[in-house]
């Protein structure tokens, strides 16, 4: 006890030395880091030691590693090797490998053919993720003209650039029907999810009117939900839900809506969305005066000529993947590169064993970790802070990649998943990371410059909680506003 109450009471002296910098960390309760961690100075070692309070760590885990790379300098190391689920740190893994053998002008492809001696018009997804209802208008728009008059057409979607495992390994079993865990297939279509909208009817008493975007025949709509008087509580909270456990494709609208309240809206992934999006695009093609009767889904050949195709680039992909952490961009990605390094069908498998290559080749143990899909969804992936570090120091090297990469992760306190985190801070606008978040896991790995201008490369993982993870991320954001304001002159 003597001591720890010596090394306590030199910590918070040494932290007085620098009382003249506004980098010195607020005092917060002694650390359980304090101990185990290093760094080459003593008084940046005491400031972040004090940002891993024991309140919060006393069951919990965390990694914290910190790496100048103008310097080459290891800053600050707590727990860097000891495994951790990344959560949607996964992501860095996916893009670099999707940088790495696809490159960022890599154009992610849906082919249309047509056969007029057998009535059939074709289409094959190549494993674009960002197909909107928006983009099949301008498809079927730009098709029409391009298919001869026939009182009725076939459409045949050919789902063999993917194999048919449409989850993530190790995924749960009960994610359906929630949109972040959606299949993932060759052809996909608004995140192959639906959005509905229930709003109250005009009078008490009435049946709630629901909507679906997009509009298709793909779905049917069971709705019970009534609408209630402003005054008078609901029987029942509004339930918007699918029947998932049935294999169904059946929107259920549960419970009751008050007058007046604003719309409620849920998006929810399909069952075969492989199926929704030929269906989407086959309604559309209908409205376009090109009428289909019939729509099949397989692994065939497409028969004809190509006469259209759809794309969007990687680079796209993957600032979409990164900025809101879309799960179905990445295992998309990493079968697209599977597909690109072993022939198709895409695996995941195939993907990995390409990450897990290039990881060897920076001197990772690929033996020590684990990738199991390329979301970061599933908890059999496991990693360390380490190996995070030491792939964002390999793409910060390579001059061609390091720019799409940086370009695309999250800017805190101004866009995609750190729109609302660090604002007001030094990290505002400077700060960019990949967020990660599962139950009780919480991670943000990424780049920061210091005040000096210095650049630095971060990683912090934490996990094993069962309170909010509001209260980690709060340690995350005060950490990277330190590293923000951390200057040379006082350190």
């Amino acid at each position: 006890m003597r001591l720890l109450a010596f090394l306590t009471c030199s910590a918070l002296a040494l932290g007085g030395c620098a009382g003249t910098s506004s980098v010195v960390a607020p005092e917060m309760p002694w650390s359980y880091a304090t101990l185990n961690s290093r760094s080459p100075n003593r008084d940046l070692k005491a400031a972040l030691d004090r940002l891993l309070p024991d309140s919060l760590f006393e069951a919990a885990d965390a990694a914290v590693l910190v790496v100048s790379l103008d310097r080459k300098e290891t800053l600050y190391a707590f727990n860097p090797r000891r495994l951790f689920h990344p959560a949607s740190n996964e992501k860095l893994f996916t893009a670099a490998a999707a940088l790495r053998v696809l490159g960022p002008s890599y154009e992610l492809a849906t082919v249309f053919t047509v056969d007029s001696a057998s009535g059939t018009i074709g289409v094959q997804g190549r494993g674009d993720p960002l197909i909107t209802t928006a983009d099949v208008d301008s498809m079927t728009a730009a098709l029409a003209p391009l298919i001869p008059p026939r009182e009725s057409w076939r459409l045949l979607s050919d789902g063999s650039y993917f194999d048919d495992l449409s989850l993530g390994e190790g995924w749960t079993w009960d994610a359906e029907p929630a949109a972040y865990a959606a299949p993932v297939t060759p052809l996909m279509l608004n995140g192959n999810s639906i959005t509905v909208t229930v709003e109250p009817a005009p009078s008490p008493g009435e049946l709630s009117l629901v909507r679906t975007d997009p509009i298709t025949a793909y779905v049917d709509i069971e709705n019970t939900a009534v609408t209630v008087a402003d005054s008078v509580p609901p029987p029942s909270s509004l339930e918007i839900s699918r029947k998932w456990r049935e294999r169904s494709n059946t929107i259920t609208v549960n419970g009751a809506i008050e007058s007046g309240r604003r719309p409620r809206e849920a998006t929810m992934s399909l069952w075969q969305p492989d199926r929704y999006a030929a269906m989407v695009l086959a309604e559309r093609l209908t409205l376009h005066g090109v009428p289909v009767g019939e729509i099949v889904t397989d692994t065939l050949a497409l028969p004809g000529e190509e006469i259209y195709r759809f794309t969007h680039r990687v680079d796209s992909a993957l600032t979409y993947m990164l900025k809101v952490s879309d799960n179905l961009s990445a295992e998309a990605l990493l079968k697209v590169v599977g597909a690109e390094r072993e022939g198709t069908p895409g695996t995941t498998a195939a993907g990995r064993r390409y990450l897990n290559e290039y990881l060897a080749s920076l001197g990772v143990d690929t033996l020590a970790i684990s990738i199991a899909d390329g979301s970061g969804v599933s908890r059999y992936n496991l990693t360390c802070a380490e190996v995070i570090v030491t792939l964002l120091e390999a793409m910060h090297a390579d001059t061609a990649l390091y720019g799409p990469l940086y370009d695309g992760l999250p800017i805190a306190g101004v866009d995609g998943t750190l729109e609302r985190r660090m604002q007001g801070t030094a990290a505002e606008g400077n700060l960019r990371a990949k967020t990660g978040t599962l139950s009780g896991v919480s991670a943000l790995s990424g780049y920061v410059r210091t005040r000096d201008g210095e650049l630095l490369a971060f990683a912090m993982l934490m996990q094993h909680y069962a309170t909010r993870a509001s209260r980690y991320r709060a340690v995350q954001d005060r950490i990277g506003q330190f590293l923000a304001e951390f200057t040379r002159r006082y350190y």
